[in-house]
Formats: structure tokens, sequence, C-alpha cells
């Protein structure tokens, strides 16, 4: 008896047509509309990112990263409901993470729809977007030092002029991101390469400082005060190396230079509230550390 039971159970599940996805109901639909996948997107869409950080949800993922991740899966799972919708929205999300050519590709495909609402926006929408993706393709790597930061400067231009043009706009923010991360790259290669170049150490310095001033307002300053104090640390470590004799090293000069270093980091370690503060407490202990035991060894 249970043998034909079973047999029939499985016949009749075998028989019975499959349930699209999109017609779920019931226990089988998904804990959520489409609503509540956009509702933290929206909120923050315009978020000045250059000033603040990112922001992100009670569980603490980026609300942007989370966003975009929902809404592909609710376009794998209802394909056919509010597509122009949902994809309009996951345009902004690229948008707001520095997917500019992905942004785009989303927006235009939201304009080829005749029959949406959102179309003339999204023309729109994707022409503003445009210009962000063929700046950011810009090309910025090359080989020889020189040339590379002769690209940084052409597309550094092209950001100042994109982040000029959409003042008071919510892409203000994210140009002046880009603009900021292509200086803090053209800073990292002069500190790498100060060796060779002219007056590289003063090169690496002015660059490093010139981050902290312009982008005072960012919320990556906190890095760039690290970055100096970075730089003065090597040089430290550099003029210990090279003075190893004890005849050799000066003390003044050595507090001099450590002082400047510890300062840097005492910034951040004291700044509540950023995020880098730990990792300036951790540096400036290893720092005084090493001062110490430098000052005992050349008593």
């Amino acid at each position: 008896m249970r043998t034909r039971i079973a047999a029939a159970l499985v016949a009749l599940l075998v028989a019975s047509p499959a349930a699209r996805a999109d017609e779920a109901t019931g226990p089988f639909a998904p804990y959520e509309d489409l609503l509540q996948v956009l509702a933290g997107l929206t909120w923050h869409l315009r978020d000045d990112l250059y000033r603040f950080p990112a922001p992100k949800d009670p569980t603490g993922y980026d609300v942007f990263k989370l966003s975009l991740s929902r809404l592909e899966a609710w376009q794998q799972r209802f394909p056919s409901r509010l597509p122009d919708v949902a994809m309009f929205a996951r345009a902004e999300a690229l948008e707001r993470l520095g997917e500019y050519a992905r942004a785009t590709v989303a927006y235009d495909d939201v304009a080829a729809r005749a029959d949406s609402p959102l179309a003339a926006r999204a023309r729109t929408e994707a022409a503003a977007v445009r210009v962000f993706a063929e700046t950011d393709a810009l090309p910025d790597d090359d080989p020889q030092l020189e040339r590379r930061l002769e690209l940084i400067r052409t597309k550094l231009d092209a950001w100042a002029a994109l982040a000029e043009r959409s003042v008071n706009t919510p892409r203000h923010s994210l140009a002046l991101i880009e603009e900021e991360r292509l200086e803090e790259e053209a800073a990292r290669l002069v500190v790498a390469y100060r060796q060779i170049i002219e007056d590289g150490e003063g090169a690496a310095e002015r660059s490093l400082r010139f981050l902290i001033r312009k982008h005072a307002e960012s919320k990556r300053l906190p890095n760039h005060v690290l970055a100096l104090g970075d730089l003065y640390e090597a040089q430290l470590r550099d003029y210990v190396a090279g003075h190893d004799r004890l005849l050799e090293f000066d003390v003044k000069e050595f507090t001099r230079r450590s002082d400047r270093a510890l300062d840097a980091y005492q910034k951040v370690a004291s700044w509540d509230g950023v995020a880098e503060k730990p990792d300036a407490e951790g540096r400036l202990a290893a720092l005084e550390a090493y001062r110490d035991a430098v000052l005992e060894r050349h008593r």
C-alpha cells in the first residue's frame, strides 16, 4: 500500500508543470518586493560620497553593493516584473559604485524600452554618465614614469572639468572621488620613485601635503595624513641606516625627524570617529618603540 501511494505521489509531481519563479505566491514568494529592495538605495542616492563614507545597512553591508546584489537576484527570479524599474535602479547603484560604463549600458537598456515611462529620463541619465565612462576610460598607465605622470595629469584635467560641470548635482561628489583617487595615485608614484626623481624627497612631501590641503573635506583625509607620516617614518629609517656610526648619528636631527612622523600619526590616532584611528594608534606605538630603541643604542 505504501509503495503504491509513494509511486502515485511521484507520478503526480512529475506530471505537474514546474511553477515559474515570477508566478510564485504565498510561502513560495520572495520575502521582499521591489519596493523593499529599492528603499535603502533610493534613500541614499543624494549622499555626498566624497565627504562621507558609503552608507551601511543595519548588518554592516555597503548599501549600494547590497542593493545591486538584490536587484540582480530580483531580475533573475522575476524577469517579467517591472524590468525597466529594476534596470534603472541597477544603473543608479552601479554609478555610485564607480562602474560608469556598466551604468551607461543599463540606462541605455531602459531608454530603449519605448513603452517605459522611465525611457526619457534614462536617455538623459545615460548621456551624463557616458561622459563619466569616457573620462574613466582615458589611459593612465605606462611603463615609463614620466609618461605615466603625463597621462595622469591629462586625465586629472578631464575629471576636474567634469567636477566643475556637475556642481550642485549628486555626480559632483563622484567626480571629486575620481579626481582624488588619481591625485593619490600620482602622489604614491612620486613617493615610490623619490630616489630617482630630482629633489625626490621634497617632491614626495609636497605631493602628500597637497593632497591634505586640497582634500581637507574628504573622507579619505586620515589616509592622506597617515601617508605623510609613513613618508616621514621612511625618511627617518633611511637617516638611521645612513648614520649608523655613533659619531655620525645626530640625536637632535633624529628627534626632529621622528617627531614629524609621530605628529602625523598622533593626529589620526586622536581623531575620534574615523575608521583609521586604530591603525594610526598601532603605527604610533610601533614608531615610539623604534625611536626608543634607536636612542638607547646611540647613547
